[in-house]
């Protein structure tokens, strides 16, 4: 009977030993994602309030400012089908923190690219719908003129026949919300997975219309055809690196 009970008791023990380390055995890390997104001028690394660019038509610029919305980012399955992983994140290209999205986590595998958005989707675009911050206080777009939120301000100046004029690129309404895909193969494995993106500032200038101040207006805001002409070269500034 002796014997019996210390076998019994024997194996209680090592049964709940085994239970307990099953349940404080940790599981692996998830996958997560971060975007990193950077900004530049062609292959040239991007200087604020630097005279060292030339876009499309030929004019010599600097850049003082590049603040947007990048927003309804999407990840793209080999099935065409699509993974919301970001709502909006306002960015400025002079503060590279604003540029560095944890995006947490996201199902491991292979993908074949990004969707994304510069500008808010309608629902959003909605005067003081969003948090009353600085940044977001900056980019709204006047009531009179539809209210809502700046898309993008892209601002500098430019040479043109000797002499310096101010532009202002700015973009906002519903009409005018910038759809771009990224196609390029993606693929998230364990832990920490780090996705760099770069805006080519040129590319708000050219593909597949060239813009050019005198002809399209070195401010933008208040002409439906330049803001039509800066979304359409807006779908392809971004690139995967």
């Amino acid at each position: 009977m002796k014997t019996y009970l210390f076998v019994a008791l024997s194996l209680v023990l090592i049964i709940s030993s085994c239970k307990k380390d099953e349940e404080t055995t940790p599981s692996p890390d998830p996958s997560t994602l971060n975007i990193q997104v950077s900004h530049a001028v062609d292959a040239n690394v991007l200087y604020f309030d630097s005279l060292l660019y030339t876009n499309e038509a030929g004019y010599d610029y600097a850049i003082s400012r590049v603040w947007y919305y990048l927003s309804n980012v999407r990840i793209i399955r080999s099935d065409s089908s699509e993974i919301k992983i970001l709502d909006y994140r306002f960015i400025d290209g002079s503060r590279p923190t604003l540029g560095n999205i944890d995006i947490g986590s996201v199902a491991k595998g292979s993908y074949i690219g990004l969707a994304y958005c510069i500008g808010l989707d309608s629902a959003s675009n909605q005067s003081y719908s969003l948090p009353a911050t600085t940044d977001n206080q900056n980019m709204e777009w006047p009531d009179g003129m539809g209210g809502g939120y700046h898309f993008l301000k892209f601002e500098g100046h430019f040479v043109d026949s000797g002499n310096t004029f101010g532009f202002a690129m700015h973009i906002g309404t519903n009409n005018y919300l910038v759809n771009g895909k990224l196609w390029a193969p993606i693929t998230l494995g364990d832990g920490v997975n780090t996705l760099n993106v770069e805006m080519n500032m040129n590319e708000w200038f050219k593909n597949p219309a060239v813009y050019d101040f005198n002809m399209d207006g070195n401010y933008s805001m208040s002409s439906m055809m330049a803001m039509e002409k800066l979304m359409m070269n807006g779908a392809d500034v971004l690139k995967i690196k």
